[in-house]
C-alpha cells in the first residue's frame, strides 16, 4: 500500500481516503492558529470522553504495575549488577573494573533494556486505547495491537526511539509522562555548579531551551510510531514535518498550556482537601492525626495517579488529533486493528463502581504502609544547617567575608574546602584552577602558598576577597567559635603524606578535635580514620545508588539527586549519619528537615533555618501532610 495522508490515519475507512487528506490539506491552509488550538482541544475531549472508564483501569493498572513489580524487579537487578562486581552500590569513588564486570555491564543493559520496553508499552497503550476510543476496541485487538508494537521495537530501525524516550523526553518534561522516567535528569550539583558563572549559565539555559524546541517538534513520534508502520526515524521524521512553523508548533503549546493548567488547577484542589480532614483532626483529635494524615496521603496518592495518567492521556490525544488533521505524508497508517471494533465503550455503573471501589482499596494500603512515615515526618527537625562554603550573600566562598556571613547567619557548621599548594602547604579553595572565581588561567597545584593569597577572587553577587591560607581560614573559625566541616580535596599537588601534614597543622593550632571531616577521595577518608579514630571523618558520595559503601567514614555525605530515604534507612542501620549536598530549593530543604536528615549543606543556609524553625515551633500535622503532598512525595 502506498504512503497515505495524515487525515488517512484513524480513518474509519480505506476508500477515498486521499481526497480526505486533500481536504485536510486545504483546510489546515485556511485553519489560523487559534482555530487549530481549538480543534486540538475538542479532539482531546472528544478521545477522553469516549475512552471512559477503560482509560481510568489503565492508568491505574500502569502505575501499580510500575510501583509494585517494575521498581522491585529493577532494584534487585541493580544490586546484583553491583555486587557481581564486588561492590555494595553505584560509588564512582569505589567504582573497580573487577573480574565482574562484564556481569555488571550486562546486568545493566538488561535492565535498560526492560525500562525501555515498559516505558513504550506504557505509550502503546494509551496511545491505542485513545486511538480506537470511539469506536471502542476489543481486548483480543488491543493486545494484538501491544503486540505489534513490540515486534517494531526490537528492530535496529526502531533505536532513534531510545534516546528520544530515555533523555530528551524526560529532561524537558513535555508530552509523555512516566515515573519509570522521573529520574532522568540533569542532578543540580551539574547544574548548580554551572550557574554559578554567566557564561555557564547561558550555556546551560541555551542548552534546555534547544532541549525544549527539539521536544517540541518530535512530540508527535511516539503517535506516529504506534499508529502507523513508522520506524522510530521516520516517526520522528513525520512529526518534525507536521510541527514546523509557528502555524505548527503554536497550537500545540497553547493546547498543553491550558491542558496543564488544568491539571494544576485539579492539583491544587486535590490538596486543599486531602489537608482538611487532618486539619480538623489536629483541632479536636490530635492522637488520631497521623492515621488521618496517612490514610489523606493514601487517598491524594491515587488521585495524582489519576491527575498525572489523566495530563498525559490528553496531550497523547491531542497529538492523536494534531495527526488526524495534519496535511503532511506519513507512512503506511496500520489498519490491523479496523475488523475488531466493537463499538464505543458504554461505561456502565458497575465499571464505575469497580475503579472506585479498587482505588479506595489501593488508598487503603498506601495509607497503611505511611503511618510510621508520617510518625518519623512529625518529629521535631534536629538536622544541623551547614552553610556551604560559607554564605554566598554575604561573601566569596571558602573566604573569611563568607565564613563571616555564614556565622553571622546562624549556620551550625560551615563546609569548607582544603588543598595543597605547589610548595606543599594548604589553601583554602574549592576549584583546582582559578578561571571562575579569579579570570586566571592558573592552577593551584602550579602556585605557592604565597602566591595564591595575594589574589583577589570575586564572584556574581558582586563580593570580592582574597584567597586565605587554611591555617588563617581555620583560626578566624575558632576565634568566631564556628565549627567546620572540612573536605579534603585532591588538587593535583597532593603530597603522599597530604593527610599526615593536614593533622599535624591542625594539631599545630589545637583545633584538631574541634572540626568534622570528610573528602570524596576514599583512601583520604580511611588514611584520616585510621591514624585518628576520634575523629569524626564522613565520606562523601559524588553518585550513588543502592546499598550503601563499605567505608570505616562515621558518616556518608550524599548529593541531593541521589540521597533516597531508602539510602537514609540503610545509613541509620548500618549506624552511619547521613549529610545531603548541596540543597538549594525549598522543596528539597523541607524535605530533608521532615526526614530529619543529620546535615544539610546548602548555599542558602538562612532559608534552611528559617524553614527549621518555622517547624519546630508548629503543632499538628497538616502542615506536614501540606509539605509531603506539595513538595516531596513522589506521585507518578
Amino acid at each position: 500500500m502506498a504512503a497515505a495522508s495524515g487525515a488517512e490515519v484513524g480513518d474509519t475507512q480505506t476508500n477515498g481516503a486521499q481526497a480526505n487528506g486533500a481536504q485536510a490539506s486545504h483546510s489546515t491552509e485556511r485553519r489560523g492558529i487559534w482555530a487549530e488550538t481549538r480543534r486540538l482541544l475538542s479532539g482531546c475531549g472528544s478521545l477522553l470522553r469516549h475512552s471512559g472508564v477503560r482509560l481510568g483501569w489503565l492508568i491505574l493498572l500502569t502505575q501499580l504495575l510500575i510501583l509494585g513489580v517494575a521498581f522491585p524487579v529493577f532494584g534487585w537487578l541493580f544490586r546484583e549488577a553491583m555486587r557481581a562486581n564486588g561492590m555494595h552500590g553505584l560509588d564512582l569513588g569505589h567504582l573497580t573494573l573487577g573480574a565482574g564486570i562484564p556481569i555488571t555491564l550486562a546486568l545493566i543493559a538488561l535492565i535498560a533494556t526492560i525500562a525501555f520496553w515498559f516505558l513504550s508499552m506504557q505509550f502503546t497503550a494509551l496511545v491505542v486505547l485513545l486511538r480506537w476510543s470511539e469506536r471502542g476496541i476489543t481486548a483480543r485487538a488491543f493486545f494484538r495491537e501491544l503486540g505489534r508494537v513490540a515486534r517494531k521495537l526490537v528492530r535496529p530501525s526502531s533505536l532513534p526511539l531510545v534516546a528520544y524516550l530515555f533523555v530528551l523526553l524526560p529532561l524537558t518534561g513535555f508530552g509523555f509522562t512516566s515515573a519509570m522516567v522521573r529520574g532522568v535528569a540533569i542532578p543540580p550539583f551539574i547544574s548548580g555548579e554551572l550557574f554559578k558563572t554567566t557564561v555557564g549559565a547561558i550555556a546551560f539555559t541555551a542548552f534546555l531551551l534547544v532541549l525544549a524546541f527539539l521536544n517540541l517538534r518530535l512530540a508527535a513520534t511516539v503517535p506516529v510510531f504506534v499508529l502507523t508502520e513508522a520506524t522510530g526515524r521516520q516517526a520522528m521524521r513525520a512529526s518534525w514535518r507536521m510541527t514546523r512553523g509557528f502555524r505548527g508548533t503554536l497550537p500545540i503549546i497553547f493546547a498543553g498550556v491550558i491542558v496543564f493548567a488544568c491539571g494544576a488547577l485539579a492539583s491544587l484542589l486535590l490538596t486543599l482537601v486531602a489537608v482538611v480532614p487532618t486539619a480538623i483532626s489536629d483541632a479536636i483529635a490530635p492522637d488520631a492525626s497521623v492515621v488521618v494524615a496517612a490514610y489523606s496521603l493514601g487517598v491524594a496518592q491515587v488521585a495524582g495517579f489519576f491527575i498525572t495518567g489523566g495530563l498525559t492521556a490528553a496531550i497523547a490525544a491531542i497529538l492523536i488529533t494534531l495527526i488526524r488533521g495534519s496535511d503532511q505524508t506519513l507512512p503506511k497508517p496500520n489498519e490491523r486493528a479496523e475488523g475488531h471494533a466493537t463499538g464505543p465503550d458504554r461505561t456502565s455503573r458497575r465499571a464505575g463502581l469497580g475503579i472506585i471501589a479498587a482505588s479506595l482499596a489501593v488508598a487503603v494500603v498506601f495509607g497503611t504502609a505511611s503511618i510510621g512515615t508520617f510518625e518519623t515526618l512529625a518529629r521535631s527537625p534536629e538536622t544541623l544547617v551547614l552553610a556551604h562554603r560559607g554564605l554566598s550573600e554575604g561573601g566569596v566562598e571558602n573566604t573569611i567575608s563568607g565564613l563571616d556571613a555564614a556565622a553571622k547567619a546562624g549556620a551550625d557548621l560551615v563546609e569548607m574546602d582544603v588543598m595543597q599548594t605547589k610548595d606543599g602547604e594548604f589553601i583554602a579553595m574549592h576549584d583546582a584552577t582559578l578561571g571562575r572565581l579569579a579570570d586566571q588561567p592558573d592552577a593551584v597545584k602550579d602556585l605557592t602558598l604565597a602566591e595564591l593569597t595575594d589574589i583577589t577572587v570575586r564572584d556574581q553577587q558582586g563580593h570580592s576577597d582574597t584567597i586565605p591560607s587554611f591555617r588563617d581560614y581555620v583560626s578566624h573559625a575558632e576565634e568566631i567559635g564556628m565549627p567546620l566541616l572540612i573536605e579534603i580535596k585532591l588538587g593535583g599537588a597532593d603530597t603522599d603524606d597530604h593527610v599526615e601534614r593536614l593533622i599535624a597543622e591542625l594539631e599545630e593550632l589545637g583545633v584538631l578535635n574541634n572540626h568534622i571531616y570528610h573528602s570524596l577521595d576514599p583512601a583520604s577518608v580511611s588514611t584520616l580514620k585510621h591514624l585518628r579514630p576520634d575523629l569524626t571523618v564522613g565520606y562523601t558520595m559524588a553518585f550513588a545508588g543502592g546499598d550503601i559503601p563499605d567505608t570505616p567514614a562515621d558518616f556518608i555525605v550524599v548529593e541531593e539527586w541521589t540521597a533516597t530515604s531508602e539510602m537514609q534507612e540503610a545509613a541509620t542501620r548500618a549506624g552511619l549519619g547521613f549529610k545531603v549536598w548541596t540543597v538549594n530549593e525549598v522543596a528539597g530543604m523541607r524535605e530533608h528537615l521532615r526526614r530529619s536528615t543529620d546535615g544539610i549543606i546548602s548555599d542558602r543556609p538562612d532559608q534552611v533555618l528559617a524553614a527549621r524553625v518555622e517547624m519546630q515551633e508548629e503543632s499538628g500535622l497538616a502542615d506536614v501532610l501540606l509539605d509531603a503532598l506539595t513538595r516531596f512525595v513522589k506521585i507518578p
